[in-house]
Formats: structure tokens, sequence, C-alpha cells
């Protein structure tokens, strides 16, 4: 949860350009200069007595004015659609106005869903799929009217609601006025979470392993594959720099292959990510018998498994990358059920059937 934070104890140094104004194309708010009324907007907090009111400043037009409430809080709220993992920019005007006296005030922008209430944001009682706070500005003195661009941000959640709170904290508080709110959807910076190595792989004869990448990065990173094969007896052919090798292993065994991602972001940054599995191979003869026809579907299998082929299924056993076999269930004609509790990855599907026992590599994806 993104939270911008700034302390006033004095006068705030104008921002420059008047970015609310002139650098808002798509705004996603309607009537964000609250010209004429609060068209577009519903009030929201404990007391409903927010207002609009005409200046000639800077950046304040025809601006939102929220009451100071004593111990209270003043607000609106409008319907706007923010997708989750999505990046948005904000800029807005702000106004503390000067009362004459000490005040404790904050104010509180937010994105949030519906049923949150402002006690609830205002507290911190949600998940960050419930609501997310955009900026919050707090003072104990008076500042004028000013651009605030808090930044881009990317939200937590599929957001339904814009809200704007002053909140009075303690018995004194101050009016906030706020103008020319700016919130458009903005291009998501390149992240290193988005790079995650992962591949799948085939066996074919005579022990030979085909690998294939199925890692995911951001567009335009430039990648880097480095492979360990998990067989150091084959010397410099245990390694590979390609995207999708094929290793031949000596025979049988569990051999723990990893791959390593490297990836050159557009900003220049390098990320890293690395998956390993435990690659199970069985005896020739023992798990792959001469014209056995066997297939699984779907695969990626979500909530179920079918196993078609020409032999009678009478078990089968899903046994993950680390060797434990989390799944044993007798065959009801040629469907198993996959419980919901049995986690997302790649499996050795180990299937008895009348003429012998047979492995095929199962992925998991609910």
């Amino acid at each position: 949860m993104k939270k911008a934070y700034l302390f006033i104890i004095g006068l705030v140094i104008l921002s420059s350009g008047l970015r609310a104004q002139t650098f808002c194309p798509t705004n996603l708010l309607t009537n964000a200069q609250f010209s004429n009324s609060l068209t577009g907007w519903s009030q929201y907090g404990t007391v409903p007595t927010a207002t609009v009111l005409n200046a000639q400043n800077p950046c304040l037009d025809t601006f939102l004015i929220m009451q100071a409430t004593n111990n209270s809080n003043c607000g609106v709220v409008q319907q706007v659609m923010m997708r989750q993992d999505s990046c948005y920019d904000l800029c807005y005007c702000v106004e503390f106005p000067f009362s004459g006296g000490a005040f404790n005030a904050k104010l509180t922008i937010a994105a949030i869903t519906p049923g949150i209430t402002v006690t609830q944001l205002l507290t911190g009682s949600f998940t960050p799929s419930q609501a997310q706070i955009i900026d919050v500005v707090t003072a104990t003195t008076g500042f004028p009217p000013y651009t605030r661009c808090p930044g881009v941000f990317t939200a937590t959640g599929n957001f339904t609601g814009f809200v704007i709170v002053n909140e009075t904290i303690g018995a004194i508080g101050t009016d906030v006025r706020v103008d020319n709110v700016c919130l458009i959807p903005h291009p998501c910076e390149p992240d290193c979470n988005n790079v995650d190595a992962n591949f799948t792989y085939t066996v074919g004869p005579g022990y030979t392993v085909n690998f294939t990448d199925v890692s995911t990065f951001n567009p335009g990173d430039v990648l880097s594959w480095s492979w360990d094969f998990g067989d150091p007896p084959s010397g410099i052919n245990n390694t590979s720099t390609l995207q999708n090798p094929t290793h031949i292993y000596p025979g049988s065994g569990v051999y723990i292959v990893c791959l390593y991602l490297n990836a050159i972001m557009t900003n220049g940054l390098s990320c890293q990510d690395t998956f390993c599995i435990d690659l199970i191979l069985y005896p020739v003869g023992q798990d792959e018998i001469s014209g056995i026809n066997l297939i699984l579907s779907p695969n990626p299998a979500k909530d179920h498994l079918r196993i078609d082929g020409n032999v009678e299924v009478e078990k089968i056993s899903l046994v993950n990358i680390f060797g434990q076999v989390l799944l044993e269930s007798k065959v009801n004609g040629n469907t198993v059920l996959i419980p919901q509790s049995l986690p997302n990855g790649i499996y050795s599907a180990i299937i008895n059937t009348d003429r012998g026992r047979v492995v095929r590599k199962l992925l998991i994806n609910k």
C-alpha cells in the first residue's frame, strides 16, 4: 500500500507549473474542477457538509471546500473504475486556509471498493484489495494553494470509488480546499516482480529431456538464460545458455535442474530469478511400456483430470518438484477430481495401469 505523507509546519513553496490544470488529457474524474456544483460526486464521511465555492488564485477556481468538523470528518466520493495492478498518476490543487490559530487536520485521498466506510478508511481497517491510501497531507498551520503531485501509483485492487476526506484531529481543525483533481492512467514502470523464471520439459527416448522456457517478464526486457541440468559428470554439457536446450542424461534418477533468468529492463536495471525442479527419470521399460497410448487432459488442469488411453488405469499419484507425493487416488472410470487444497505447480503424474507404470508431466493451474 502506497502512502505519501507531507508534514506542514509553515508556508509551502508552490510547485512549478499548473500541472493539474494543463496535464490532464484523459481525466477519469467528472467535474474535477468542481464547476457549478458537486456533479459526479457524493458526500462521504460522518459530516456531509462538503460544498463548492469560488476563488481567484493560481490553482483554485471553483473549488471543493470540506469543513473542519471537530473530531470528525467531511468528504466526497466519485464512482470511478481503477483496475488492480494498473498504474495511475494523480495531481490536484490543495489549500489549508489560515484560521488565525493552531489546528491539527489531515487530508486523505484514497481509492475504495463498495462498502468501505470512512471509519474503516481512516483507521486502516481494510485489506489492500478493499482500499488504498493514495496521498495524505497533515497540517498544523495554514498554507496557500499549490499544485501537489504525489506521483504514479499502482492500484492494489479493483477499485470503484475515489474519495477525498478532511479529518479534524482534536477539537480544533481547519477547512480544506481542493480543486483541479487530475487522475489519469499511466504506463507502469518495469518491475522486477514481473520477472518470473519457469520452464516445462518433455522426456524423449534414451533419457533425452527437452526443456522449454515459459518465463514471464516485462515487455521490452532483454533476456539471457543460464541452465544447470544437475548432471555434473557431463562436464561442459551440464550447462547451457540456450533459451530452449536439450540434455541427454546417463540414466534414471533424480536430477536437480535450475534455470537462472536475467532480464535487463528498459530502464537499464537488471533483474534475476531462479526456478528449480527435481527431475525424476524412471528406468526405461519401467515407466514407459511399448504400445501404451495415454493422454492426460486438460493439461494444465484445474479441478479435474481425464485419463484416456488403451489401458485400464488403476491409480494415479502426483509428485511435486521436491519429490513429495501430494495426491494418491484410485481412478473411477477415467476421471480424477483435483482437490482445491492441491497447490499450483508442475507435477510428475505416476499412473499405474494393468500393463505397468506410466509417467506423465502435469501442470496444475487453478
